[in-house]
């Protein structure tokens, strides 16, 4: 920023010898301290930025493993709620299948579907398989 001056009086040359008061707060470039002398880089900088990484990567790993934790707990809920339902669904076939294996509801169904009637003795008949080693010849086969 540069800083405006009092420009010299033309005449004789000669300075004051009392320096202008700059109670306004400028001043005249050649007032100006000279520029500090360059600084040697310290590797500050370089640490910092390299615990900014560090963080930022923990940071970013703990809530991805996080998520994770929320996801796998989502689906650990769903699938209990999945198992629960096929429990119930298990035991409502097996209570169907004890039903439908009863013999009264067999008896049910033979006689009014299909028109059965239970057997009675004199329908009944005995089939007894004919021994072939006692059978000797060709003769006594049916021929």
């Amino acid at each position: 920023m540069t800083t405006p001056t009092t420009p010299r009086r033309a005449g004789n040359g000669r300075r004051n010898a009392d320096p202008p008061s700059f109670e306004h707060g400028f001043q005249r470039a050649d007032d100006r301290l000279p520029p500090p002398p360059p600084r040697r880089p310290t590797g500050l900088p370089l640490v910092l930025l390299l615990a900014l990484g560090l963080l930022t990567a923990a940071g970013v790993v703990q809530v991805r493993t996080r998520a994770r934790v929320l996801e796998l707990g989502a689906d650990i809920a769903e699938l209990t709620a999945e198992h629960g339902r096929l429990l119930d669904e298990k035991r409502r076939l097996e209570a169907e299948r004890a039903y439908l294996r009863h013999p009264d509801y067999i008896e049910e169904v033979a006689a009014g579907r299909m028109q059965m009637v239970p057997a009675t003795p004199d329908r009944l008949q005995a089939i007894r398989l004919r021994d072939e080693s006692k059978q000797t010849g060709p003769s006594k086969q049916g021929g």
